[in-house]
């Protein structure tokens, strides 16, 4: 996956901040998983609810992935 410009993340927190006030809050919430979770927080979910519940999550891990080698979940 390729990284997200800075761009690519503004625009899509626009279409988000967009749904949410059109009501649409559902398709709102599904957009913030195309949003990559920080490092830190991912860490932090590992640490919460597991590695497995995290690889199974819509969360996008690429960031952590980058960050953290793409084993961090298996160690």
């Amino acid at each position: 996956m390729a990284k997200m410009t800075r761009e690519e993340k503004f625009q899509i927190i626009q279409e988000i901040r967009k749904l949410d006030a059109e009501g649409k809050h559902d398709e709102a919430y599904e957009l913030r998983y195309k949003l990559p979770l920080a490092p830190h927080l991912a860490k932090a979910l590992k640490d919460t609810v597991g590695a497995e519940e995290l690889r199974s999550s819509k969360f996008d891990l690429s960031e952590a992935n980058e960050a953290y080698g793409q084993n961090w979940l298996t160690v």
